[in-house]
């Protein structure tokens, strides 16, 4: 289920920087390694 949480926010965050919906700088990179750690946690 991780995975596909941070595959949806990473998908939806790339998405918006390609429409030039948000500024491709550091609060998207943020939000891309934010959805990186998610999709990598382990199920517990």
């Amino acid at each position: 289920m991780p995975f596909l949480i941070g595959a949806a926010t990473l998908a939806t965050t790339l998405l918006a920087m390609a429409c030039g919906q948000i500024d491709t700088g550091f609060e998207a990179l943020g939000v891309v390694l934010a959805a990186l750690v998610v999709m990598t946690l382990e199920r517990g």
